[in-house]
């Protein structure tokens, strides 16, 4: 089985913070809640150690053509 990194999850913050839906949002400002993703891989956590709210980036695609528009191909 490999192993489910918080950094590879789509729910990652480079603070080291899970924003995953289940932890519901702010009602101050509307704006997703977090927590320690530590925190959330301990065994009375949501995600637990296997990771079960892991969910994988999606990979990013570049159209070279739009980050250099003046190269001639």
């Amino acid at each position: 089985m490999e192993a489910k990194l918080c950094i590879d999850c789509k729910h990652y913050t480079p603070v080291r913070s899970c924003k995953h839906p289940s932890l519901g949002i702010s009602f101050v400002d509307g704006s997703p809640n977090s927590d320690v993703c530590s925190v959330m891989r301990l065994p009375s956590q949501a995600c637990k150690p296997e990771g079960l709210l892991f969910e994988p980036m999606e990979a990013v695609i570049y159209d070279m053509a739009d980050i250099f528009p003046n190269q001639k191909g």
